[in-house]
Order: structure tokens, then sequence, then C-alpha cells
């Protein structure tokens, strides 16, 4: 009997060594083990053992780190996140596997419940986005939610071969498939839906569309009534464990990162120590600041995460644009008339048949000049409306603007000084999809003359001769450089007055040996100060070879827009 006992305990211990998640940047020692067999006592992901596991094959880590070459170099030259004219569709496909007594049709409309809510979470139209909008914002200032330009569409046509789909037929296939890499399934973001992984779910830190995907657990899958052994379960029945996975898919890593000193590579997080679970205080908080824990990359329950940053859209978007083109160009294939080309043209116009019902496109509305580069439009509210579109542009150009909003009001920054714009608004209606375009209006901001000063301070560390530094505009042309300097002057401080018209910028640091200027020979940094002598940006120094931050100035002043930097070298030898 003892023997027996034991026996069953021994095998609990080994078993619950597969399935644990702490962090997802691996350091080099080997991941915490976080016991526990009960996915519901507190959000668990595998991601990190996962890419554990998948970095020990040469191959694969040598294509994983071309990858994050290739994203690197997108990234750097693309901080300033794209206007959303035309979403880019991933095709999904969706693998149930070793499930039973499951109805097809029930499982469909369950599919398709849990990619509304991954198209609402990605766009930051989520039903519970208020959270943020009226509460949670406040405390975070210059900190905004995400809106990936993102259409997470099930494809229903030229399935592979041998799973028993028709034409016309979504991709989701029951029981048919093993495992987490399918290689039949190249060109999709495939989900792979299994039973009692021990797990919420886990990915890959950036994919490669190989086949490979997000794997997720069936009491975790999809939001509302389930269907047989796939049944959503409290706190984890609002499809946002998907959300999560396909956020690692995409390269986010969670946001606590590696804690306060390495966080998660994205400038407008907080860094944060470590997870949360449950429904956290707001005010909850480490590492010198509030902690972003309603945020979708954490671990607390689904109805208390709501939202992506601004930061995390564009590097997901980045992601997927320097390294899953393949998921992109196989949408028109095998999405029938729900593909695009993704070549970011004009927005079309979606006319759809009208009927007679209240809710309609808002016709009156009003200006209210901030600056000479924003503007607030508010607009009448619409009863039944699922949410409002406003697009601008400059008057006489061809492209417009769009965004989506779930309020009757918005406001309109980094505009050009001295233009004139027009704009239109529309709405979705929840009873009958999408409304004409109002009549455009117009609106008429006055000229910039002014120049903005600032001062850019820089302080060295012993190796002087390894730094250089460039102040960009949005065309990347160099208006302003330094460096590089002498060595042995480890705290000297380099001051340079820079002029600035309205308009958008990126600062670049650059360190030539790769170990950055802080904190191994001295602690050198860079700063950006107002004409009252304050920081208003600033580079702390701990990078590898560059660190990169772009910002805009108008007539409120200096904003930051984005932050890149790559990881310090480590193992280099001495300097000397």
């Amino acid at each position: 009997m003892i023997k027996s006992a034991l026996l069953v305990f021994i095998s609990l211990i080994l078993f619950s060594l597969f399935y644990s998640c702490s962090d997802d940047l691996y350091m080099g020692d080997e991941p915490e083990i976080v016991y526990g067999t009960d996915i519901h006592d507190k959000r668990r992901c595998g991601s990190t053992e996962h890419m554990h596991e998948l970095l020990q094959d040469p191959n694969y880590k040598l294509q994983y780190d071309q990858r994050l070459q290739s994203f690197d170099k997108y990234h750097a030259t693309h901080l300033e996140k794209a206007n959303c004219n035309s979403p880019k569709t991933i095709p999904v496909a969706v693998h149930f596997q070793n499930v039973g007594n499951v109805n097809r049709s029930c499982i469909i409309d369950l599919v398709n419940r849990q990619i509304d809510a991954l198209n609402a979470d990605f766009s930051g139209q989520n039903s519970d986005i208020n959270k943020w909008t009226n509460n949670a914002s406040n405390s975070f200032p210059g900190i905004t939610n995400g809106q990936a330009c993102l259409q997470f569409v099930l494809a229903n046509s030229n399935h592979p071969g041998g799973y028993g789909l028709s034409e016309g037929e979504p991709a989701i296939t029951i029981n048919q498939t093993n495992g987490d890499q399918v290689n039949n399934w190249s060109g999709y973001l495939n989900i792979y839906v299994q039973r009692n992984t021990g797990v919420l779910g886990y990915a890959p830190l950036g994919g490669n569309g190989s086949g490979d995907g997000v794997v997720i657990d069936a009491e975790a899958f999809g939001v509302g009534a389930g269907c047989g052994t796939v049944s959503p379960s409290a706190p984890y029945d609002l499809g946002r464990t998907l959300t999560h996975e396909v956020g690692h898919y995409f390269l986010l890593d969670h946001i606590w990162g590696n804690g306060c000193i390495v966080d998660d590579q994205v400038a407008d997080t907080p860094d944060q120590s470590s997870d949360y679970s449950g429904c956290p205080a707001l005010s909850s908080s480490s590492c010198g600041s509030k902690d972003l824990h309603m945020n979708y990359m954490d671990y607390t329950n689904d109805e208390c995460m709501y939202m992506f940053t601004h930061g995390q859209s564009t590097r997901m978007e980045n992601y997927i644009n320097s390294n899953l083109s393949n998921l992109l160009s196989n949408a028109a294939n095998v999405i029938s008339g729900g593909g695009n080309d993704n070549g970011g043209q004009d927005e079309e116009e979606e006319q759809e048949e009208e009927t007679p019902i209240s809710c309609s496109s808002p016709t009156q509305s009003t200006v209210q000049i901030l600056s000479n580069t924003k503007v607030k439009i508010d607009w009448e509210d619409i009863s039944d409306v699922q949410v409002y579109r406003i697009r601008y542009r400059k008057v006489g150009t061809s492209r417009w603007t769009a965004k989506n909003i779930s309020a009757s009001q918005i406001t309109l920054s980094g505009l050009s000084a001295g233009s004139t714009y027009e704009y239109q608004l529309r709405v979705r209606c929840l009873t009958d999809g999408w409304k004409p375009f109002s009549a455009k209006k117009r609106f008429s901001l006055e000229t910039d003359n002014s120049n903005n000063s600032y001062t850019l301070r820089l302080i060295l560390d012993d190796y002087g001769s390894e730094t250089t530094w460039y102040v960009l505009d949005q065309s990347y042309n160099e208006i302003y450089q330094g460096g590089p300097y002498q060595d042995g002057k480890s705290g000297q401080v380099i001051t340079k007055t820079i002029n600035l018209t309205s308009g958008c910028y990126e600062l670049e640091l650059q360190d030539a040996y790769g170990d950055g200027i802080c904190c191994d020979y001295g602690n050198g940094k860079a700063e950006i100060l107002n004409r009252d002598n304050q920081v208003i940006a600033s580079l702390d120094g701990r990078f590898g070879t560059f660190d990169y931050i772009g910002f805009c100035v108008d007539g409120d002043g200096l904003r930051i827009t984005s932050r890149n930097r790559d990881a310090k070298r480590v193992n280099r030898g001495s300097k000397k």
C-alpha cells in the first residue's frame, strides 16, 4: 500500500516537471519548475519550456537567430506604427486533438466566437476596453492601448488533402492531427486544441509559419458554452489564453520579462518584477512604478486583462512583416472572398445594403483645435453602435488614415501644421454592419513658425571611442551627430543644443564594441532636456550595439513614440 502510494506521488512529480512557465527569455539556466496539476489554480503557460526545448536543435536555433536578425533590422526602421488603412489578413486553421463527444456544428460556432474575441482584443475593440479608457489609463500617463492592423480569418478554401475538408468548409480538423507542428498546414496560424496539457497554453516566442502554431488547453479555448470535452471554464472563459499565446507567436514576451533589470523589449511597458494572478489592485507596483497587470501578456484572469500597448502592437506587426510573409501571401489562396493582398491600398468603402433602422452614420460633428498639430473631434452618440470609424487626410492627397473607436470623440495628433484636413465618419451597427461614410468636413491648422530648442546631454563611459550618436528626421536624414570621443573620460558630460521643428525624429545611441555604455566601465547614458533643464527622454546606457528612441515634437512639446535596443553582448573577453 505504501509502495503504491509512493509510486503515484513520484509519477505526479515527474509529470509536473514537463509543464510550467515563468518567463520567455531563456537566460542560460534551467527554467524554474512550478508545481501543480490544476490549471485553474493560476494562469500558467509553457512557452519558456517550449522554447528551451526547441533551441536545443542547432538547426532550429540557427533559423531562429536569423528570424530575430531580420526582425531587428526591420524594426529599427519601422519604429512608428503604420496607419491602418487595410488590415493584413492572417489565415487561421484550428485542430482539435484527442477530444470526444463533440458536434462539428457546435465546434464551428465555438471557433467563430473565439476568433471574434481574438480580433476584438488585437484591434483594441474588445467590449471591456472601457476598463482601460475610462479608468486604468489614468494611472499610466503616456501609455495608449494598442490597435494592431490585423484581421484573423478562418481559412475556407484550397485545404490540404487528407483531412476530409470540402471546398468552402472552415479549416477545422477534429482528431486528425497530433502534436504542435504539422508541416501540411504551413502558411497558416495553426491553433492546436489539446486536452489535459497541464498548462493553459504555449507557443514559440516568434513563430515561423511552417506548420507550427499555438497550443491551447481544451478548458481554455473559446467563449461561452463549450462542446463536449472542449469547454472553456472560469476564470479563463473569455478567449484570452489564445490572445496571450498568439502574442508570444508574434514575438511578445511576458510583460515582466525577466524582472526589473531585464524587461520585455517593449518601450512603453513599465518594468515589472514578476507575474500577477487573479485580479490585482490597480495600485499594485514594483520596480519603482505601477504595474501594467491588465495587459494580455501577464497572468491575470481573463476578465482582468484587456489591453495591449501601442508598442506591443507595433512589435507584433513588425515581426509579421519581417518573418511571416508566407502567412500574408497565403491568405488570398486559402480564404475565399476574405483575403486581401496586404498591399496597403486605400480602404475599401465597404458599402452594404441599408435597412431602415435607427443606427446610422453621424451627420453632426464639431472640431476643437488644440494646437497647430492636434484637434479633438466630437459627434453625436448613435444607438445600437458596435464601433465608430473616422478617416481623415490632407486635402489634395489620396490616402486616408482610418481609426476605429468605441467613444463618440477622438483626439488626432501628429498632424501637419499649416495644413487643411478633411474627414468622414461612419458606424458599424450591431444588427446590420457598416453604414456609408458621412459627408466630408474640413478643418485648418495654423502654420508653425517656431523652433523647439532642446539639449542633448551625453555622459560617457571609459571607452568613448566606441560611442556615437545621431538625431534623424522622419526621412532618416542625419540632422545632428556626435562622436566618437576619447577613451579614459568616464563621467564626462557632452552637451549639444538641438533645434527641432514640429515633426517626428529618432535619437540613435551606438556602441561599436557591443556592450553599451553602462555599467561595467562607467555609468554612461543619454538624455534630452527641455528649456527648463527637465529630463524628458532618457537612454540608460544598458544595451549592446544600439539603443534607438523615437519621438515627436509638436505644439505640446516632445513625446516618446517608440524604443528599440539590442541586448548587451557578454563573454567577449577583456577590452585591454
